[in-house]
Protein backbone atom coordinates (compact mmCIF):
# COMPACT_ATOMS: atom_id res chain seq x y z
CA UNK A 1 0.00 0.00 0.00
CA UNK A 2 2.77 2.22 1.10
CA UNK A 3 4.70 1.76 -2.26
CA UNK A 4 1.02 1.88 -3.93
CA UNK A 5 0.52 5.29 -2.56
CA UNK A 6 4.08 6.58 -3.02
CA UNK A 7 3.78 5.59 -7.22
CA UNK A 8 0.80 7.39 -7.28
CA UNK A 9 1.46 10.02 -5.19
CA UNK A 10 5.40 10.54 -7.24
CA UNK A 11 2.86 12.12 -10.28
CA UNK A 12 1.06 14.44 -8.48
CA UNK A 13 4.31 15.82 -7.19
CA UNK A 14 5.75 15.93 -10.66
CA UNK A 15 2.51 17.52 -11.28
CA UNK A 16 3.15 20.23 -8.72
CA UNK A 17 6.35 20.09 -9.48
CA UNK A 18 5.66 20.73 -13.38
CA UNK A 19 3.56 23.46 -11.77
CA UNK A 20 5.78 24.87 -10.19
CA UNK A 21 8.06 24.80 -13.31
CA UNK A 22 5.51 26.35 -15.37
CA UNK A 23 4.38 28.87 -12.65
CA UNK A 24 8.34 30.06 -12.60
CA UNK A 25 8.59 30.07 -16.83
CA UNK A 26 5.36 32.34 -17.04
CA UNK A 27 6.99 34.60 -14.12
CA UNK A 28 10.66 34.86 -15.61
CA UNK A 29 8.07 35.78 -19.27
CA UNK A 30 6.31 37.99 -17.86
CA UNK A 31 9.64 39.83 -16.40
CA UNK A 32 10.86 39.56 -20.03
CA UNK A 33 7.84 41.31 -21.36
CA UNK A 34 7.97 44.01 -19.24
CA UNK A 35 11.91 45.08 -19.61
CA UNK A 36 11.14 44.48 -23.55
CA UNK A 37 8.10 47.17 -23.06
CA UNK A 38 10.24 49.25 -20.85
CA UNK A 39 13.37 48.96 -23.23
CA UNK A 40 11.04 49.97 -26.42
CA UNK A 41 9.88 53.20 -24.27
CA UNK A 42 12.77 54.58 -23.47
CA UNK A 43 13.96 53.81 -27.30
CA UNK A 44 10.63 55.89 -28.29
CA UNK A 45 11.39 58.76 -25.92
CA UNK A 46 15.11 58.92 -27.30
CA UNK A 47 14.17 59.04 -30.49
CA UNK A 48 11.20 61.38 -29.54
CA UNK A 49 14.43 63.70 -28.16
CA UNK A 50 16.35 63.24 -31.05
CA UNK A 51 18.95 61.15 -29.61
CA UNK A 52 20.72 58.21 -30.99
CA UNK A 53 21.29 54.74 -29.92
CA UNK A 54 24.08 53.55 -28.87
CA UNK A 55 26.75 51.89 -30.95
CA UNK A 56 25.24 54.23 -34.04
CA UNK A 57 27.73 56.81 -35.80
CA UNK A 58 26.82 60.26 -35.99
CA UNK A 59 26.40 61.36 -39.49
CA UNK A 60 28.46 63.96 -40.99
CA UNK A 61 27.39 67.87 -41.96
CA UNK A 62 27.69 65.88 -45.71
CA UNK A 63 25.58 63.24 -45.21
CA UNK A 64 22.68 66.12 -43.08
CA UNK A 65 22.30 68.00 -45.99
CA UNK A 66 21.74 67.47 -49.91
CA UNK A 67 24.20 67.54 -52.71
CA UNK A 68 23.18 70.45 -54.21
CA UNK A 69 23.24 72.51 -50.75
CA UNK A 70 26.92 71.24 -50.15
CA UNK A 71 28.30 72.45 -53.34
CA UNK A 72 26.53 75.64 -53.16
CA UNK A 73 27.61 76.51 -49.30
CA UNK A 74 31.16 75.97 -51.08
CA UNK A 75 30.02 78.22 -54.05
CA UNK A 76 28.49 80.91 -51.78
CA UNK A 77 31.86 80.98 -49.54
CA UNK A 78 34.62 80.88 -52.45
CA UNK A 79 32.57 84.01 -53.97
CA UNK A 80 32.28 85.83 -51.11
CA UNK A 81 36.07 85.59 -50.33
CA UNK A 82 36.56 86.68 -54.09
CA UNK A 83 33.83 89.56 -53.21
CA UNK A 84 36.38 90.19 -50.69
CA UNK A 85 39.27 90.15 -52.11
CA UNK A 86 37.83 91.87 -54.98
CA UNK A 87 35.94 94.65 -54.17
CA UNK A 88 39.07 95.92 -51.26
CA UNK A 89 40.12 98.82 -52.46
CA UNK A 90 36.60 99.60 -54.72
CA UNK A 91 35.27 101.89 -52.42
CA UNK A 92 37.84 104.25 -51.89
CA UNK A 93 37.99 104.61 -55.55
CA UNK A 94 34.35 105.55 -55.66
CA UNK A 95 35.03 108.06 -52.69
CA UNK A 96 37.91 109.73 -54.83
CA UNK A 97 35.28 109.89 -57.45
CA UNK A 98 32.28 111.12 -55.37
CA UNK A 99 34.46 113.94 -53.66
CA UNK A 100 36.60 115.29 -57.04
CA UNK A 101 35.74 119.19 -58.28
CA UNK A 102 32.88 119.13 -60.93
CA UNK A 103 32.30 115.23 -60.28
CA UNK A 104 29.83 113.49 -62.60
CA UNK A 105 28.87 111.59 -59.15
CA UNK A 106 28.43 114.24 -56.27
CA UNK A 107 25.51 112.26 -56.10
CA UNK A 108 26.83 108.88 -55.20
CA UNK A 109 27.56 109.51 -51.68
CA UNK A 110 23.68 109.99 -51.26
CA UNK A 111 22.83 106.31 -53.72
CA UNK A 112 23.59 103.77 -50.80
CA UNK A 113 21.30 106.12 -47.91
CA UNK A 114 18.42 106.53 -50.42
CA UNK A 115 18.50 102.23 -50.85
CA UNK A 116 18.81 101.79 -47.32
CA UNK A 117 15.80 104.36 -46.70
CA UNK A 118 13.88 102.29 -49.39
CA UNK A 119 14.35 99.26 -47.20
CA UNK A 120 13.39 100.23 -44.37
CA UNK A 121 9.95 101.73 -45.27
CA UNK A 122 9.41 98.20 -47.23
CA UNK A 123 10.34 96.07 -43.67
CA UNK A 124 7.08 94.70 -42.50
CA UNK A 125 6.07 93.12 -46.26
CA UNK A 126 9.97 92.14 -45.61
CA UNK A 127 9.44 90.46 -42.93
CA UNK A 128 6.51 88.58 -43.83
CA UNK A 129 7.85 87.23 -46.62
CA UNK A 130 8.76 83.72 -46.79
CA UNK A 131 12.80 82.72 -46.71
CA UNK A 132 13.52 80.07 -49.40
CA UNK A 133 16.87 79.49 -50.50
CA UNK A 134 17.57 79.62 -54.47
CA UNK A 135 19.58 77.73 -56.66
CA UNK A 136 19.25 80.54 -59.36
CA UNK A 137 21.16 82.90 -56.97
CA UNK A 138 23.54 80.82 -57.83
CA UNK A 139 23.97 81.37 -61.41
CA UNK A 140 24.19 84.68 -60.94
CA UNK A 141 26.62 85.04 -57.97
CA UNK A 142 29.40 82.97 -59.54
CA UNK A 143 30.00 84.33 -62.85
CA UNK A 144 29.49 87.56 -61.85
CA UNK A 145 32.39 87.07 -58.63
CA UNK A 146 34.63 85.60 -61.30
CA UNK A 147 34.06 88.74 -63.38
CA UNK A 148 34.91 90.94 -60.32
CA UNK A 149 37.80 88.86 -59.66
CA UNK A 150 39.22 89.47 -63.65
CA UNK A 151 38.20 93.11 -63.19
CA UNK A 152 40.32 93.56 -59.97
CA UNK A 153 43.57 91.67 -61.09
CA UNK A 154 43.05 94.09 -64.44
CA UNK A 155 42.71 96.84 -61.69
CA UNK A 156 39.46 98.32 -64.04
CA UNK A 157 37.39 99.45 -61.10
CA UNK A 158 34.82 101.03 -63.26
CA UNK A 159 33.90 97.53 -64.20
CA UNK A 160 34.59 95.72 -60.93
CA UNK A 161 32.07 98.45 -59.18
CA UNK A 162 29.28 97.52 -61.71
CA UNK A 163 29.65 93.85 -60.72
CA UNK A 164 28.49 94.80 -57.00
CA UNK A 165 24.83 95.36 -57.38
CA UNK A 166 24.78 92.56 -59.30
CA UNK A 167 26.64 90.28 -56.69
CA UNK A 168 24.17 91.32 -53.82
CA UNK A 169 21.66 90.69 -56.13
CA UNK A 170 22.70 86.98 -56.37
CA UNK A 171 23.41 86.86 -52.48
CA UNK A 172 19.62 87.53 -51.99
CA UNK A 173 18.04 85.45 -54.06
CA UNK A 174 20.84 82.36 -53.13
CA UNK A 175 19.67 82.97 -49.47
CA UNK A 176 16.33 84.19 -49.31
CA UNK A 177 14.78 83.05 -52.11
CA UNK A 178 13.24 84.59 -55.00
CA UNK A 179 10.11 86.43 -53.68
CA UNK A 180 12.44 88.41 -51.28
CA UNK A 181 15.00 88.97 -54.24
CA UNK A 182 12.02 90.77 -56.00
CA UNK A 183 10.98 92.94 -53.29
CA UNK A 184 14.61 93.85 -53.11
CA UNK A 185 15.03 94.93 -56.97
CA UNK A 186 15.10 98.40 -56.31
CA UNK A 187 16.76 99.25 -53.48
CA UNK A 188 19.54 97.04 -54.77
CA UNK A 189 19.33 97.99 -58.62
CA UNK A 190 19.38 101.51 -57.32
CA UNK A 191 22.98 101.56 -56.61
CA UNK A 192 23.69 101.43 -60.06
CA UNK A 193 23.62 105.40 -59.67
CA UNK A 194 26.61 105.03 -57.32
CA UNK A 195 28.73 103.22 -60.11
CA UNK A 196 31.41 105.05 -61.55
CA UNK A 197 31.21 104.04 -65.78
CA UNK A 198 33.88 103.33 -67.59
CA UNK A 199 35.96 106.64 -68.99
CA UNK A 200 36.02 105.85 -72.59
CA UNK A 201 32.45 105.31 -72.25
CA UNK A 202 31.75 108.65 -69.77
CA UNK A 203 33.88 110.78 -72.75
CA UNK A 204 31.62 110.03 -75.44
CA UNK A 205 28.34 110.25 -73.87
CA UNK A 206 29.18 113.58 -72.53
CA UNK A 207 30.66 115.01 -75.81
CA UNK A 208 27.37 113.76 -77.59
CA UNK A 209 25.85 115.60 -74.75
CA UNK A 210 27.71 118.61 -74.83
CA UNK A 211 27.17 119.59 -78.12
CA UNK A 212 23.33 118.76 -78.48
CA UNK A 213 23.39 121.48 -74.64
CA UNK A 214 25.36 123.86 -77.02
CA UNK A 215 23.37 123.65 -80.09
CA UNK A 216 20.01 124.02 -78.07
CA UNK A 217 21.41 127.62 -76.25
CA UNK A 218 22.27 128.89 -79.76
CA UNK A 219 18.58 128.27 -81.10
CA UNK A 220 17.44 130.20 -77.87
CA UNK A 221 19.57 132.75 -78.66
CA UNK A 222 18.24 133.39 -82.61
CA UNK A 223 15.13 133.15 -81.04
CA UNK A 224 15.86 136.43 -79.63
CA UNK A 225 17.33 138.05 -82.32
CA UNK A 226 21.02 137.55 -81.14
CA UNK A 227 23.56 136.28 -84.20
CA UNK A 228 25.49 133.59 -82.11
CA UNK A 229 28.43 131.64 -83.81
CA UNK A 230 28.60 128.30 -82.87
CA UNK A 231 31.77 126.63 -83.61
CA UNK A 232 31.70 122.71 -81.74
CA UNK A 233 31.04 123.61 -78.07
CA UNK A 234 32.08 127.58 -78.47
CA UNK A 235 29.07 130.49 -78.95
CA UNK A 236 30.66 133.72 -80.01
CA UNK A 237 28.40 136.69 -79.28
CA UNK A 238 29.46 140.23 -80.38
CA UNK A 239 30.23 140.96 -76.19
CA UNK A 240 30.69 137.57 -74.66
CA UNK A 241 32.17 133.93 -75.50
CA UNK A 242 30.83 131.24 -74.15
CA UNK A 243 32.88 127.56 -74.13
CA UNK A 244 30.85 125.05 -73.11
CA UNK A 245 33.26 122.64 -71.15
CA UNK A 246 32.42 118.70 -70.05
CA UNK A 247 31.67 119.73 -66.87
CA UNK A 248 28.99 121.96 -68.17
CA UNK A 249 27.48 119.70 -70.93
CA UNK A 250 24.35 118.45 -69.23
CA UNK A 251 25.79 115.08 -68.66
CA UNK A 252 26.77 115.32 -65.16
CA UNK A 253 22.78 116.84 -64.18
CA UNK A 254 21.34 113.94 -66.89
CA UNK A 255 23.01 111.48 -64.24
CA UNK A 256 21.53 113.16 -61.03
CA UNK A 257 18.10 113.76 -62.54
CA UNK A 258 18.21 110.52 -63.47
CA UNK A 259 18.46 109.35 -60.39
CA UNK A 260 16.26 111.59 -59.04
CA UNK A 261 13.44 110.84 -60.83
CA UNK A 262 13.80 107.21 -60.37
CA UNK A 263 13.78 107.21 -56.50
CA UNK A 264 10.75 110.06 -57.28
CA UNK A 265 8.91 107.71 -59.48
CA UNK A 266 9.43 104.61 -57.14
CA UNK A 267 7.66 107.08 -54.10
CA UNK A 268 5.03 108.28 -55.77
CA UNK A 269 1.36 106.24 -56.61
CA UNK A 270 0.62 105.62 -60.22
CA UNK A 271 -0.39 103.43 -63.28
CA UNK A 272 3.30 102.33 -64.27
CA UNK A 273 3.53 103.60 -67.73
CA UNK A 274 3.35 106.81 -65.83
CA UNK A 275 5.99 106.11 -63.97
CA UNK A 276 8.09 105.15 -66.90
CA UNK A 277 7.08 108.06 -69.11
CA UNK A 278 8.21 109.77 -65.68
CA UNK A 279 11.99 108.66 -65.52
CA UNK A 280 12.33 108.76 -69.84
CA UNK A 281 11.51 112.51 -69.57
CA UNK A 282 14.66 113.05 -68.14
CA UNK A 283 16.85 113.17 -71.05
CA UNK A 284 15.17 116.12 -72.83
CA UNK A 285 14.52 117.68 -69.44
CA UNK A 286 17.99 117.79 -68.75
CA UNK A 287 19.23 118.78 -71.91
CA UNK A 288 16.56 121.39 -72.18
CA UNK A 289 17.49 123.10 -68.66
CA UNK A 290 21.24 122.78 -69.59
CA UNK A 291 20.65 124.79 -72.95
CA UNK A 292 18.69 127.33 -70.96
CA UNK A 293 21.50 127.70 -68.38
CA UNK A 294 24.35 127.98 -71.31
CA UNK A 295 21.28 130.52 -72.86
CA UNK A 296 21.14 132.81 -69.62
CA UNK A 297 25.40 132.72 -68.94
CA UNK A 298 25.64 134.00 -72.38
CA UNK A 299 22.87 136.61 -71.80
CA UNK A 300 24.82 137.79 -68.74
CA UNK A 301 28.04 137.77 -70.69
CA UNK A 302 26.53 139.85 -73.38
CA UNK A 303 25.15 142.43 -71.27
CA UNK A 304 26.87 142.67 -68.06
CA UNK A 305 30.33 141.40 -69.34
CA UNK A 306 32.87 138.61 -67.99
CA UNK A 307 33.20 138.85 -64.74
CA UNK A 308 29.47 138.70 -64.46
CA UNK A 309 29.39 136.25 -66.63
CA UNK A 310 31.60 133.77 -64.61
CA UNK A 311 29.70 134.84 -61.20
CA UNK A 312 26.26 133.71 -62.37
CA UNK A 313 28.09 130.34 -63.74
CA UNK A 314 28.71 129.02 -60.61
CA UNK A 315 25.27 129.60 -59.28
CA UNK A 316 23.20 128.85 -62.51
CA UNK A 317 23.68 125.27 -61.91
CA UNK A 318 21.46 124.90 -58.85
CA UNK A 319 18.62 127.16 -60.18
CA UNK A 320 18.23 124.88 -63.23
CA UNK A 321 18.42 121.83 -61.07
CA UNK A 322 15.45 123.73 -59.23
CA UNK A 323 13.52 124.35 -62.73
CA UNK A 324 14.36 120.38 -63.44
CA UNK A 325 12.43 119.38 -59.91
CA UNK A 326 9.61 121.97 -60.54
CA UNK A 327 9.06 120.20 -63.53
CA UNK A 328 9.28 116.98 -62.74
CA UNK A 329 6.66 117.73 -60.16
CA UNK A 330 4.33 118.64 -62.63
CA UNK A 331 4.75 115.84 -64.94
CA UNK A 332 3.95 113.56 -61.94
CA UNK A 333 0.75 114.75 -62.13
CA UNK A 334 0.10 115.14 -65.92
CA UNK A 335 0.97 111.01 -66.16
CA UNK A 336 -1.12 110.40 -63.00
CA UNK A 337 1.05 109.74 -60.26
CA UNK A 338 -0.27 112.54 -58.17
CA UNK A 339 0.47 111.01 -54.41
CA UNK A 340 3.52 109.86 -52.16
CA UNK A 341 2.73 106.10 -51.39
CA UNK A 342 1.06 105.53 -48.32
CA UNK A 343 3.57 104.05 -46.25
CA UNK A 344 5.49 107.50 -46.28
CA UNK A 345 2.46 109.63 -45.60
CA UNK A 346 1.35 107.55 -43.19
Amino acid sequence: MYALENRSAQPNLVARGGGMVRNGTEEHDTLAEELVDTTEAKTGLSKARGERSPGTDTPTLAAAISRWQYVAALAASAALLGFAYAHSNLFGFWWGKWMEKDSYYSHGVLVPLISAFTVYLDRRTLAQLPVSPGKLGLAILIPCGLLAIVARSANVLSILGLTLPIMLYGAVWFLMGPKVARRMLFPIGFLFFMCVLPGQILTQLSFKIQLLSTTGASLMLKLIGQQPNQTGAMITLPNAQVLVGQPCSGFRLLISLSAFAVFFAYMREGPRWGKVLLVLATAPLSLLVNSIRIFMIAMVGEYFGSEAMHAFHDYSGYLVLILAFVVLWQLSKVVQCRKFKAVLVG
